[in-house]
Formats: C-alpha cells, structure tokens, sequence
C-alpha cells in the first residue's frame, strides 16, 4: 500500500537527519494485515525510494520488492507474533540510549518526573547476536510490559500501534536518556522522596502513549 510505504520513507529520513541511525543501520517495518512492510537491507535510512521497501508473510518470506529485507528481520517478526497489539517495530542505534545499552544498563530514574511518569523505566535485554534468532530473545521477558527496550550491546527497540506512535517513544527514549547521562556530570540526580516516586508511578499507570 503507497501509504504505508511513503510513511515508511517518512520516518526513515527522520530517524537519519536526527541521528538515531548512522548510514549502515537501523530498520523499520509495518504490519498490514498478515503482510510486513519492512526497511532494506544495507540502504541508507535517509535515501530510500518507494521501490526499496519489502513486502514480506508474517513468516519473513517475501512477496515483494526486488531488496532483501532487513538483516534484523527476526527482531520484528518476534515482536508482532508476541504482542497482538503492535502494529509498527522501529530498531535503532541513538547515541544515549544506545550507550545505555552497550554498558548494559537499564535507563531508569528516581528523580526524572517525566520518565518516572511515562516509562517507568526502559529495560534491558540480554545480548543476543544479531541478524540471528538469538536476538529476538532477549525481548521476550519484557515486551509484553514495555514498548521500549534496549538491546544488550547492540541498540534500542521500540513498538506501537503505527508507525509515529513507534518514532515517537523512540524519540523521547533518547531525550530522556541525554538529559539523564547529562546529569551525571552535574553529580548526579537530586532522587525524590519515596511517597512521590510511588504517586507518579501510579499516575503513569493511567497513561497511555
């Protein structure tokens, strides 16, 4: 479908110029139906063309395009079949929560309200290789809880339920993961009271992305 497709595209292009992804990596795919629309492997995520995209089964076996799809294919595929709900996968490499994830770290918080309120914390998998079923999983033990999570020495996955939903937990991931390694060079976060922490994890229960 050219929708799907030129958001794709859109999306792509978004994730190059704000640096989530350098040339060699990254990938997008939707889910229409039984019918995957994925990013190509080894293209540049600010070039792509409309004929570049993949169509693939639910099986990752492709029904169109003349690219292979994504090397990462795997890592979606997992992704729709363990959660009915998602309906676009985004895989990236941004820089600060990208280093989160290759000192294998979780991002988490007690004293960032906004992150408190609206992720809890970002988990983190364990190391799976790439471009194999390994690392599919890693995210097994966290996605039925957590549309965002980070990949042991390697990047960050986001899920939604279309494709912007995805981009922008993405884009606010790394935001919070910048402001939080910032903070560390000022000495580190002021934590706020217990009672508070409890409040804001309970207002963020009611909140949806």
């Amino acid at each position: 479908m050219a929708e799907l497709v030129k958001k794709i595209l859109e999306i792509s292009k978004l994730m190059y110029d704000k640096g989530f992804v350098n040339p060699y990596e990254g990938n997008i795919s939707i889910l229409d139906g039984e019918q995957i629309y994925i990013t190509p492997a080894g293209v540049c995520k600010g070039f792509l063309t409309e004929d570049m995209i993949v169509v693939t089964d639910i099986n990752g076996n492709v029904l169109e395009g003349m690219y292979k799809p994504s090397s990462e294919i795997k890592l979606h595929l997992a992704a729709y079949k363990l959660r009915s709900d998602v309906k676009a996968v985004i895989h990236a490499h941004p820089p600060y929560s990208t280093a989160y994830a290759v000192a294998n770290k979780p991002i988490e918080t007690k004293g960032y309200t906004e992150m408190i309120t609206f992720f809890g914390k970002i988990p983190l998998a364990k190391y799976g290789q790439p471009s194999t079923e390994q690392i599919s999983v890693g995210i097994e033990e966290f996605i039925d809880n957590y549309d965002i999570i980070l990949l042991a020495n390697h990047g960050i996955i986001t899920v939604g339920n279309d494709i912007y939903n995805a981009f922008f937990k993405l884009e606010a991931a790394e935001s919070m993961a910048k402001t939080l390694l910032l903070t560390k060079l000022l000495g580190g976060e002021k934590e706020l009271p217990e009672s508070e922490l409890e409040r804001l994890a309970r207002n963020g229960k009611t909140r949806e992305l």
